[in-house]
């Protein structure tokens, strides 16, 4: 089932094939994720921008500036697209297009918990439960066997 925000027409994909992550397997995707996030947390602020930028020159009767910031928009709607199309790929749950919050779904003790990281730290370093807020995001270090959530080297 998709989902879409009409006002941008960002589609997000609100039942998906689950993947679920080690905490090591989402620490190694972090090199991507910064790019595709960055581009997320950019692309958004410029989509509110523009936005602004659209109904100002609508209330101010600037037909050439409407136009103009009309088609802006639709590149970065497109951009935006491109990033959650990636995003989706990799089996990640973007939470905050302005904050770059990502989830991955981890498994742990028999229940499935959410590995929760923020644009620009270094890794992933917190969990909540599945349907909690970043609000309620704990240390890893926190979660009783640990190593369960990083698999054993192979020999």
């Amino acid at each position: 089932m998709n989902t879409a925000n009409w006002s941008t027409g960002i589609v997000t994909h609100s039942e998906r094939d689950k993947k679920f992550f080690t905490l090591a397997q989402a620490n190694r995707s972090l090199v991507l994720l910064q790019r595709i996030v960055g581009e997320v947390v950019r692309e958004y602020g410029r989509l509110l921008e523009l936005e602004e930028l659209i109904e100002s020159a609508e209330q101010s009767s600037r037909p050439d500036r409407l136009e103009h910031a009309r088609q802006k928009l639709v590149t970065t709607v497109d951009n935006l697209q491109t990033c959650l199309e990636e995003l989706d790929q990799i089996g990640v749950e973007l939470r905050d297009f302005s904050r770059g919050i990502v989830d991955f779904l981890c498994e742990h003790q028999g229940r499935t918990i959410s590995l929760c990281w923020l644009y620009g730290e270094d890794e992933v370093s917190h969990w909540h439960e599945q349907h909690a807020s970043f609000a309620c995001r704990q240390p890893v270090s926190l979660l009783e066997y640990k190593e369960e959530l990083i698999p054993d080297p192979a020999p």
